[in-house]
């Protein structure tokens, strides 16, 4: 089943121990693993198949997550048998979930992802009711089909003997971590608060179930986890595998690729670019309130600290869009794509195959380009087409930091290598970017929680290797110009989407 699997060894292990990364993530399951001082020592992947059974579903199999999770898992520790396995962290895909029997573990659904939006009815008729007006001021979210609970209560609408399974505590709810957790060790049945609160379920101030929220989506409280700090000494221990090691850290996926890319002090973002582009803002120990399109969540709790917030935005449009102009033929297949000369005429080109994110949440899926003429070349169109997913970003950016006060931009994922993008970044944002050296933030930052849990890491350092730093080469007339032929191209966007 797994015949492209593969293993990649680098360097000796250095200290008296390794630490195991799971980084689960929507295609693949990579386990890294990472000597003290956070060097990578080996890593092994599994792919993860997406399954799309309906229109609107997407779904992963859970025998094939789990399967692909222990063979990874196992080959990573195998390439670095010589040392003893110090503690495992687990990352996930947040809103992502699954059902299994209490006591079996056997799964009875299959994982829905959080791409799935096989609630989007269930959320609109839920936004009628009184109950939902206060749930942004209660999760920090809005009522959206991404989160689980709205696919949980579908799913136990639908099957009476999930609801009845889930009444009686025979079932148990849990994200991925929780599930990987619970398969791996003795640990029980436990989450944290980054991957809780995405849920809809949690109370942001207090990181506590909700019952208000509980009865609002008909979740029984017997079907969740216990909701621990995010360094639990109490995970459990990972005994599946022919070795013995504490569970010492979970979390979500881009709460871990904050935290691994050293933003542990207020005002500092990491800025993921993948699919799309994920913004995340240490907000400091105190709930913030979000402005207008952007999310409150939390970004992890630890035993020592207490909680840690953020602010999240969404860019919903990089890689995928970039793949769809090449598809076109706005951007060539090979090489690299120039950043757009600001001081020539160029078109504007808002591409947006999957909606445009914060601050607008608009579902339109189109290209719009407004500027060109006959005159317009194949770089001005590449140009602008580039610009166009910039722009998307500085627009989570600009919306994220309503008050200008953001004082680090740290930027990793798989198109942190496309210098051209990184430039757009920063010349219509104003900010100097921060590129990581260590592109795999998730797993470098479940790692550092789980070797800071065990001890074997001081707290709270900032050891964040930089590879580059990209400054703005526009200036303030220019980036205002632009960003205001930006936002009337927009408009104009919408307002074709409105009228169809």
């Amino acid at each position: 089943m797994w015949d492209d699997r593969r293993v990649e060894s680098a360097r000796l292990p250095v200290g008296d121990g390794v630490i195991l990364a799971i980084d689960q993530g929507s295609s693949s399951t990579r386990c890294i693993a990472f000597d003290t001082a956070l060097n990578q020592l080996a890593s092994a992947v599994s792919p993860v198949a997406t399954l799309r059974p309906a229109a609107g579903m997407v779904e992963h199999d859970a025998g094939e997550l789990l399967s692909g999770t222990l063979s990874a898992l196992s080959r990573a520790r195998e390439a670095v048998s010589s040392r003893p396995v110090a503690a495992i962290g687990i990352a996930d895909q947040t809103e992502t979930f699954v059902l299994w029997e209490a006591e079996s573990g056997r799964a009875v659904t299959p994982v829905v992802s959080w791409q799935d939006q096989r609630a989007a009815e269930l959320c609109r008729s839920l936004a009628g009711r009184p109950e939902a007006a206060s749930l942004a001021a209660v999760t920090g979210l809005s009522l959206d089909p991404t989160f689980s609970a709205p696919k949980l209560a579908w799913l136990l609408e639908r099957d009476p003997a999930l609801a009845r399974g889930a009444e009686s505590g025979e079932l148990l709810f849990g994200d991925v971590a929780c599930w990987l957790a619970w398969q791996l060790s003795d640990g029980g049945h436990v989450s944290e608060p980054s991957n809780a609160c995405r849920t809809l379920l949690v109370d942001l101030d207090r990181l506590s179930w909700d019952d208000r929220l509980l009865r609002l989506f008909g979740v029984p409280a017997a079907l969740l986890p216990e909701i621990r700090p995010s360094d639990g000494s109490r995970f459990g221990t990972a005994s599946r595998l022919g070795f013995e090691a504490p569970i010492a850290a979970m979390l979500g996926d881009q709460p871990a690729a904050l935290f691994g890319q050293g933003c542990r002090r207020p005002r500092m973002a990491a800025l993921t670019l993948g699919t799309g582009a994920f913004l995340w803002l240490n907000a400091g120990s105190s709930r913030p309130q979000p402005p207008p399109g952007v999310l409150a969540t939390a970004a992890w709790e630890t035993r020592a600290d207490g909680p840690t917030y953020a602010l999240e935005a969404f860019g919903a449009n990089a890689g995928n869009a970039l793949g769809i102009l090449r598809g076109l033929g706005l951007l060539p297949e090979q090489g690299a794509v120039a950043a757009p000369a600001w001081s020539k005429p160029h078109p504007i080109v808002v591409a947006a195959p999957s909606g445009l994110g914060t601050p607008h949440w608009h579902p339109a899926d189109r290209i719009t380009m407004l500027g060109a003429s006959s005159a317009t070349g194949s770089e001005q169109l590449a140009g602008a087409a580039l610009a166009g997913i910039g722009h998307q970003i500085v627009d989570a950016l600009e919306a994220q930091d309503a008050d200008r006060t953001m004082d680090t931009v740290r930027v990793g994922g798989g198109l942190a290598a496309d210098t051209a993008l990184l430039q757009v970044v920063a010349d219509l944002s104003g900010l100097e970017l921060e590129v990581s050296a260590e592109l795999e933030a998730t797993a470098r930052g479940i790692a550092a929680m789980a070797a800071e849990a065990v001890g074997l890491r001081a707290a709270g350092g900032d050891e964040h290797a930089v590879a580059r730093r990209v400054a703005p080469l526009l200036d303030a007339a220019g980036r205002g110009r632009e960003r205001l032929r930006w936002r009337e191209a927009v408009e104009v966007h919408m307002a074709e989407r409105a009228g169809e």
